[in-house]
């Protein structure tokens, strides 16, 4: 099995079958009009986008759902502890007295989220997509058996509270914030775990396994130019499906606008991590030259100062470049991101010599301890990955050489196992087929890209010719 979770989908929307692995850095490539859109957009409603605690009223009615073994397993778990958990246990001594979950045990949950997706797959699809036209024959995960996946318990004011570390693949934020309800003395990652509710276990355990995601969908520019007509509540409520307007957004669109919409200038720099930091400095210096602040204003507006300037400018008399990235960069710099970032096609608008500094903003996210999952058709993006996998293939003294020669720092280069990379084709049925793309020493070779470079290069070569006998 995968060390990365993996989301298996059948007769899902345009896609035939596939099987995404979840790695650090997964890159969907191919047609347009072929579905990674559609894959990117579950892959955000799985982790995070769709609050599966909403979905047990739909679990509940629906009784042929078989949950026996996880609810037999939370029973043995209240059984295991060899004694009651002390009164006001720190949070080492807490975490010490944790045990690793056992395959058998993680296989039990694994396999219980797969009968919950089963039941409930047809309204998460509706929901993510705000239509009932979109639909999956069987939506399905496989997770690895994690080691360092621990239950516990903690006592406080005379109750006993479950525990579970960590929140597994990092859905917390830069500042180390969670979504679930955290004691500010426990270790990043412990959280309630809800023992006696065999469905909240089920939708936790997903949340813990699977991780949070941010997405940042396509169609940027115009977002940033709009989404301060429209206040914070009118969002969800002019794009989603209630009221039924006729002018709906997906669900990861709706949700990239209210993000937006609750962006906040009172972040102490000083929590930021050094890491993250230099990304934002990265990303200002080198490819919008210049700095991303916002309005101190209950609706925060996205100014840009460029470098030699005093003042600062709105979006809309701003470049393509800053109003593709400045919603990027404001969810980074503003503490509205996420452990994983769905980038859809991150190289828009960009310069070619902007796209390789793109494609190394990428791979530094997910040094700094970050996700990345994006769909692209730039072969400058996937040539630099390539690049930073084959300069890791290198001797260190080599390779630290071959860094400082080239200007790149450590947090550049990538190995091969971080990365996977999904060719999407679509078949002459009008149905795509996904699959997996293999890594050498060299990185990887993308066909949908090689195809037309060799046909372009055929029509030059024809055209030089018949230029050649017209002359003569």
């Amino acid at each position: 099995m995968s060390k990365y979770w993996t989301l298996h989908v059948k007769d899902f929307a345009k896609i035939r079958e596939a099987s995404i692995e979840a790695a650090p850095l997964t890159l969907f490539v191919g047609d347009n009009n072929s579905g990674k859109s559609y894959l990117l957009s579950l892959l955000w409603g799985l982790t995070g986008g769709v609050n599966f605690s909403d979905r047990m009223s739909t679990v509940e009615q629906k009784s042929r759902i078989k949950l026996g073994e996880v609810q037999e397993l939370l029973d043995s778990w209240k059984t295991r502890n060899d004694s009651e958990p002390a009164e006001g246990l720190n949070a080492s001594a807490e975490f010490e007295k944790m045990w690793s979950f056992k395959p058998d045990e993680q296989s039990i949950l694994v396999k219980g989220v797969n009968t919950f997706l089963a039941t409930v797959k047809d309204d998460v699809i509706n929901e993510i997509f705000n239509t009932d036209g979109i639909c999956a024959e069987s939506i399905r995960i496989d997770v690895p058996h994690w080691e360092d996946f621990k239950v516990g318990f903690r006592k406080q004011n005379g109750f006993v509270f479950p525990l579970v570390f960590p929140l597994a693949m990092g859905s917390h934020n830069q500042t180390g914030g969670f979504g679930f309800s955290r004691m500010s003395d426990m270790p990043n990652g412990i959280y309630d775990f809800p023992i006696d509710n065999t469905l909240g276990c089920i939708s936790h355990y997903m949340n813990s396994a699977l991780g949070k995601s941010i997405f940042i969908p396509a169609p940027r520019t115009g977002f940033l130019l709009t989404f301060k007509t429209l206040a914070q509540k009118s969002i969800r409520s002019t794009f989603s499906r209630e009221p039924k307007s006729g002018d709906n957004l997906t669900s990861p669109q709706v949700s990239y606008l209210e993000r937006l919409t609750s962006l906040r200038k009172d972040i102490d720099p000083e929590v930021i991590s050094l890491s993250l930091r230099k990304i934002l400095d990265f990303v200002e210096q080198s490819i919008i030259s210049g700095k991303i602040d916002i309005t101190d204003t209950p609706l925060p507006e996205i100014r840009y100062k460029p470098d030699g300037l005093t003042q600062t400018l709105p979006l809309y008399l701003s470049s393509g470049v800053v109003a593709e990235v400045a919603g990027f960069l404001s969810l980074l710099k503003f503490e509205q991101f996420e452990r994983i970032c769905i980038y859809e096609e991150p190289e828009m608008c960009l310069h070619p010599a902007l796209q390789w500094k793109m494609a190394r903003v990428l791979v530094k996210l997910v040094n700094a301890g970050f996700k990345v999952w994006a769909s692209t058709h730039s072969d400058i993006i996937i040539q630099h990955i390539n690049n930073m996998i084959k300069l890791s293939n290198y001797p260190d003294g080599e390779r630290e050489q071959l860094q400082k020669e080239r200007g790149y720092d450590e947090d550049d280069v990538i190995s091969s196992d971080k990365v996977r990379m999904y060719q999407f084709d679509v078949a002459s049925d009008h149905k795509t087929d996904v699959r997996l793309l293999e890594s050498g020493i060299n990185g990887f070779r993308i066909p949908t890209f090689g195809r037309v470079f060799r046909e372009m290069q055929d029509e030059v070569w024809n055209l030089r010719h018949e230029v050649k006998e017209a002359k003569q």
